[in-house]
């Protein structure tokens, strides 16, 4: 009899596990994914969302992949500069279509610290003001 977990890696890449509920799935992605991206993820989960962060660059901690394109219902990039590196990476294997359509591009500068309290502000009016965000793109 299979285990819970090995039922789950059965797929090559279960996006719609149902062992992580029905929840929005929403990627935060930042440069290096150490320190917008995760608090605003961490925002993101408080608020009741399913959430996951990365980095668009080469030297990220959990790099932008196919897999967690896949995995998003919304890919919030913290600036322009990180959603065209995400474009730029991911045309040449097609998913530049399914990152313009999940896409949400903020304008988040790189000079805040992980969980810098005017970061947090800034991911709870964020919130505030764009209201719930759907699975449906």
């Amino acid at each position: 009899m299979q285990t819970l977990t090995q039922k789950i890696f059965e797929l090559s890449a279960p996006y719609d596990n149902p062992y992580q509920g029905p929840r929005t799935r929403l990627l935060f992605v930042c440069s290096a994914g150490l320190l917008r991206s995760p608090t605003g993820a961490h925002v993101g989960s408080v608020r009741g969302y399913n959430t996951r962060s990365c980095g668009s660059s080469d030297y990220a901690l959990v790099p932008l992949s196919v897999n967690l394109i896949e995995w998003a219902h919304r890919i919030i990039f913290v600036n322009r500069e990180n959603y065209q590196e995400a474009l730029e990476s991911f045309d040449a294997v097609g998913y530049s279509e399914d990152i313009e359509r999940k896409a949400i591009v903020l304008d988040i500068p790189d000079r805040y610290g992980t969980f810098d309290p005017q970061l947090v502000q800034i991911w709870e009016d964020w919130f505030d003001e764009y209201g719930p965000v759907t699975k449906q793109i």
